[in-house]
This record gives structure tokens, sequence and C-alpha cells, in this order.
């Protein structure tokens, strides 16, 4: 027959039991609060982001004129009362930067209802011409930004002698050449200028400019193009230009010219017909 033995537990440990399960069930309570305090902000930042006090309510485009502005607020696609947290900045960007005429965007949140977007155009540096009396504007990167038409052709702005190829926003490679001269092309030389012209018969790709009064200057290669520039420019400063056909500046310290033999025999008949020669 099995005897029960009475344990009898010391009241100051029974106590010290209550006092540990007690703590742990403070524990536990704090816990919950605290997790439900943190769900409870989840959620109202979550419908907040949803009210009407932060969706869209104003876009803000920089650097380009009203005109432009209005072509990339209907580019991005975006819609009015879309919760911010919901723009998908890059996406937008994407978009914005696949504009040919766009060189880099940026787009940023600006709190409770506003997005920004801060755009660089690109700018047009050279005319390309398509044969059918339009042309295509193209930047310093030779990329095709935009087409003009024939009766709005910026004069300020250098013609190409060179068919575009592609779409817009691809890049002009064989305009290259061309543009290194137009980036050093000096502004006293700008009025002479009729077109930049690119040679491809050889190995290499040689410039050439067509200049007011049927004169051509061959510079060869697109190299050493501030020396060979400087040299066209001293030729026509320095030497009389009636009958010039040619400056051969494709070794700048030593320029050669030539004249049109018709336009000098033509020159010629008329002095001495010329009764007061």
């Amino acid at each position: 027959m099995a005897t029960a033995v009475a344990m009898r537990i010391d009241p100051r440990l029974r106590q010290r039991r209550i006092a540990v399960r007690r703590a742990e069930g403070r524990r536990r309570l704090r816990f919950l609060l605290v997790l439900l305090v943190v769900a409870g902000l989840c959620a109202g930042a979550w419908y907040a982001s949803r009210s009407p006090l932060l969706d869209l309510d104003h876009v803000e485009i920089a650097g380009v004129d009203p005109a432009q502005a209005a072509r990339i607020e209907l580019a991005t696609g975006v819609e009015y009362g879309t919760p911010l947290l919901d723009l998908d900045q890059s996406a937008v960007e994407a978009t914005l930067t696949g504009l040919a005429w766009v060189e880099t965007a940026t787009v940023s949140r600006k709190w409770p209802g506003t997005i920004k977007i801060d755009v660089v155009p690109r700018e047009a540096v050279a005319l390309m011409p398509r044969g059918d009396g339009s042309h295509v504007l193209i930047d310093a990167d030779g990329v095709a930004m935009a087409l003009t038409p024939g009766t709005s052709i910026p004069a300020s702005i250098p013609l190409l002698a060179i068919r575009p190829e592609g779409a817009l926003g691809d890049v002009q490679e064989r305009a290259i050449p061309a543009l290194a001269v137009v980036a050093v092309l000096p502004a006293d030389l700008e009025s002479w200028l009729d077109a930049v012209v690119i040679d491809e018969s050889g190995a290499r790709p040689g410039v050439s400019l067509d200049l007011v009064g049927s004169a051509t200057a061959d510079l060869g290669p697109a190299t050493d193009l501030v020396d060979k520039l400087d040299a066209v420019r001293a030729v026509l400063n320095g030497v009389e230009l009636e009958c010039l056909a040619t400056i051969d500046a494709r070794v700048p310290d030593h320029p050669t010219v030539t004249r049109d033999p018709t336009c000098e025999a033509t020159s010629a008949a008329g002095s001495v017909d010329d009764p007061g020669s």
C-alpha cells in the first residue's frame, strides 16, 4: 500500500513563483499592447496614404517652357487622385527620358500631394536634311531629337550635309565628325558657313566646309580642328576673296588656296572691256 507524503512548500518560495508568473503575464500583455499599437499605426498610415489628403493634386515641372511642360505632364501618364505612395518614380523617369528631346528627368514627391519633375532638355546644335524639305535637329551627342519643317529652320544652327538615319532618339553616328567641327566653330566663321560636309570615300571620314560664295574649306580628318579653323579664318581675312574656290587647311600651318579659273577669266575679260580700266 502506497503511502502519500504531503510536501509542504515554503511560503516564500510560493510567493516567488507567483511573482514570476505575474511578471511573465505583464510582459506578454505589454508585448501584445505594443503589437496592437504598431498594427494600428500601420493600418492608420495605410488608410491615410489612400485618403484624399495624400493623393496627387499638383504636378510641378521645372527646366522647360510651358509648351514643353504640357508635353511632359501628358507623357508621364500619371492621374490626379492617385496615392503618392503608388507613384513609381523610376518608371516615370524612364518614360520621360525615352522622349527624344529629353536628356534627363528627375521625379520626386513633395508631401502632401505634389510631384516635382526636373527636366533637362536636349539642346539642338545642328540640322540634318531629310530630303523632303524637313530637317532633323540633333544635339551635341548626335541624338536625333526633333523634326522641323523647312519653313522654320533656325538660322543660327549649322547645317550638316548628310542624311539622317533611323528614328528620333537614335544617335547619328555618321554625323559625329561634323559635330566635332560644330563644337569648336568660331563665331566669326558661322556667318561664312553654308554647310558642314562629310567625305566618307576614304579610310577615315573627312570634313569640309561649304562657304558662302561657292568656296570650300577642306579640313581633312576631324583632328586638330581648332588649328585648322584658325587657318581658314586667316585665309578669309588675308587674301582676295574674288574667285576663291578652295582653302586647303589639312595642314593648318601651311594652308593653300585655289581659284576658279572660269571666274578669273571672266573677271579678266571684264577688266579689259571696262572703259575705265
